[in-house]
């Protein structure tokens, strides 16, 4: 009888292996080698660099060899998902549709039994969902902003930006002050003088 690879064992052999060791469907063998892939899917976890993963695991497993060692690694990385390779997003999507696909089922049942599992899945599809995320700031509220006064005079508009009102002369200053200030409209002569300054 051939030697099954633990990535054709069922994976309930598996999962009973995990429940109750002592009474485990999996060979020494294949319970050895899982042993050595949890390890190393642990180590992965904490250490992401392969060279300190694999040194720490040979330091728990010392009879094994480099290429046993980077064998595991590359079996850990391909089973399981480590805090590095773990694709949140796509798992996220994944449960949340196969809760709504199960309410979409037990719909069509219409079974008093269904409309309790309706219930516990719309449970689930809240705590799934979770809750609704506050709005992002809007990132141009952060940038700089530019403050102008504005200056008409026979259709021609003057801006004059704020930050740079410290550098106009101070009689310019005084003018726009007594214009912005006083509410009364200037004449052209005041406005050519104001522009002369």
């Amino acid at each position: 009888m051939s030697r099954k690879a633990l990535e054709e064992v069922n994976y309930e052999a598996i999962k009973s292996h995990i429940l109750d060791p002592d009474l485990s469907p999996l060979s020494e063998s294949q319970q050895y080698l899982l042993d050595r892939i949890v390890s190393i899917a642990k180590i992965l976890d904490k250490n992401p660099l392969q060279k300190a993963a694999i040194s720490l695991h040979k330091s728990k497993f010392p009879d094994l060899s480099n290429s046993h060692a980077y064998h595991d690694v590359r079996m850990a990385v391909r089973l399981f998902n480590t805090l590095h390779t773990f694709d949140y997003d796509f798992w996220h999507t994944w449960v949340i549709n196969d809760i709504v696909a199960n309410i979409n089922k037990c719909n069509n049942d219409g079974s008093p039994n269904a409309r309790k599992i309706i219930a516990m899945e719309h449970a689930n599809l809240l705590k799934a969902i979770g809750e609704r995320p506050t709005d992002l700031e809007d990132p141009k509220r952060l940038e700089k902003q530019s403050f102008y006064i504005l200056i008409q005079n026979n259709k021609t508009t003057v801006k004059l930006d704020v930050d740079n009102l410290h550098k106009l002369p101070e009689a310019t200053i005084r003018e726009i002050n007594r214009i912005v200030f006083t509410g009364n409209e200037i004449t052209e002569a005041d406005a050519e003088e104001l522009f002369k300054t």
